[in-house]
């Protein structure tokens, strides 16, 4: 018979600190999605631009039919008298989004990419971007210094499908 309390306290004391973690969590500054933006990742008003163009089709950024799901589209900037185009991305195990994105010769091209699981890298070697996407999101940032279609690909292992996850970066 002693037994018996001993258990109900035991179940009383669990419920309390479930209750306890659901309320940390739920009020806690996490974002509401994996796909959201993170915190840590600057959005582009807050990076200081001159002036924001929106870009589409052939102007450069996302190329027409490919998906952008739920995020900004690329913006263009002038600062300083020289072009930066802001782009943003999803990344997840197996998949860019987009997985064709596009860029004028000469830009900064600002990409900021929105990490829906693991760690991930983006590698497009001729343009020398080597730069790994850890959870929470990065901001990468190159110049696209020479006009053609360049292969950007993950460089870390996340599983299974690492291998196929590619993408292209045009660059007119």
């Amino acid at each position: 018979m002693k037994k018996v309390p001993l258990i109900v306290g035991a179940l009383v004391i669990l419920v309390v600190m479930e209750a306890f973690s659901l309320f940390v969590f739920n009020t806690s500054d996490k974002p509401s999605s994996p796909v959201s933006k993170p915190p840590t990742v600057p959005t582009p008003d807050e990076i200081g631009a001159v002036s924001v163009v929106p870009s589409q089709g052939s102007e450069g950024g996302v190329s027409q039919g490919e998906k952008n799901p739920g995020f900004p589209g690329p913006t263009t900037e002038v600062v300083n008298g020289r072009v930066e185009r802001t782009i943003h991305m999803g990344v997840r195990q197996y998949v860019w989004e987009p997985a064709t994105i596009t860029a004028k010769r000469g830009e900064l091209v600002r990409l900021i990419i929105h990490n829906a699981d693991v760690l991930h890298g983006l590698v497009i070697p001729e343009l020398g971007v080597n730069q790994d996407i850890p959870p929470d999101g990065a901001v990468v940032e190159f110049t696209a210094s020479k006009a053609g279609s360049f292969e950007f690909f993950c460089s870390i292992w996340c599983g299974e499908g690492h291998m196929e996850m590619r993408g292209q970066l045009v660059v007119e």
